[in-house]
């Protein structure tokens, strides 16, 4: 069957920008050419087996638990190829990647022809995201920001804004202290548990700052609450999340049926758009903007984003 590409039209359809708006925050780092091709029926048919297969039978494992050492150990290994490479998204792409060619896109499968297709694709809709809602911060902080590939995005993007990184697993301090000095950046790395979140030293975050999330939080399963009551405590700017947003699948669906199945299986975020729907309905937060992204691997839909700002 004849490729396609993802063109500038289609990442703000997904986004819901303007192509003038989405050529803009691709200027930085223009995007590879990215393309794909759609399925036969027979493939599809194959491909909605396999993932039936895998949901039913594979013996995934389940987030939302107090145990960091899995992301220890990734992070590790990954800090320590970087000793002697350089800094690039390519050198920073998280193990859990796998290169998968088939992708979610637009309400059905289709097969990258890309290498990385889906890692690159998601790149740029965080760029699109990042441009659209971080200009103006002086300070960003990433919670759960793992490799650090948002914050090399981030400084490439916003070189005058101070970027702090946090994850629970001490590796990814190492990762950001090796980025920063082999980038230049002014990156800084701390610890921090989401699931048991301590106070920020300095205090309150105030209007100059912004939070972000990206593929953090859905960890937490349905033990949220902490994070999102220290996000409101805290007070930013604003808070950006780039997650997978259970409540946004449609359950009537016969394609959404597998990404709620995986997401369930899984235990990813649940829960947590409604309680910013309830804060805002009783006036102790603003939703800024809700969307969900229809791209994903071959599981589930990864790039949905809700942005809201805490209220007094």
């Amino acid at each position: 069957m004849s490729p396609f590409s993802l063109t500038v039209g289609d990442l703000a359809r997904l986004t819901g920008r303007t192509a003038s708006q989405v050529t803009s925050a691709l200027a930085f780092r223009p995007s590879l050419q990215l393309s794909y091709r759609e399925l036969t029926a027979a493939e599809a048919t194959a491909v909605e087996v396999e993932v039936e297969g895998v949901i039913a039978t594979r013996d995934l494992r389940v987030v939302g638990g107090n145990d960091p050492s899995v992301w220890e150990r990734g992070w590790g290994e990954l800090a320590e190829t970087l000793i002697d490479r350089n800094i690039t998204l390519d050198a920073l792409r998280p193990q859990y990647f796998h290169g998968e060619p088939v992708c979610r896109l637009d309400g059905r499968f289709v097969r990258g022809l890309t290498p990385g297709f889906e890692y690159y694709a998601g790149l740029a809709l965080r760029r699109i995201v990042f441009d659209e809602f971080l200009h103006g911060f002086s300070r960003i902080v990433e919670f759960g920001c793992g490799t650090g590939l948002n914050l090399l995005l981030l400084a490439e993007h916003f070189p005058d804004t101070s970027l702090i990184g946090t994850d629970w697993a001490v590796a990814s301090q190492r990762l950001l202290e090796t980025m920063a000095a082999k980038v230049g950046a002014a990156i800084s790395g701390r610890r921090f548990n989401m699931l048991t979140p301590e106070p920020w030293p300095e205090g309150p975050f105030g209007e100059g700052t912004a939070v972000l999330t990206v593929h953090a939080m859905e960890q937490l399963g349905t033990n949220w609450s902490p994070f999102a009551e220290f996000l409101q405590r805290q007070g930013a700017g604003l808070c950006i999340h780039i997650e997978p947003l259970f409540e946004l699948y449609d359950q009537s669906s016969a394609f959404d049926k597998h990404a709620i199945r995986y997401h369930l299986k899984r235990g990813y975020l649940r829960g947590f758009l409604p309680y910013l729907n309830e804060r805002a309905a009783n006036g102790t937060a603003a939703i800024v903007a809700e969307r969900r992204v229809a791209f994903g691997g071959l599981y589930h839909e990864a790039y949905s984003v809700v942005v809201w700002r805490p209220l007094p």
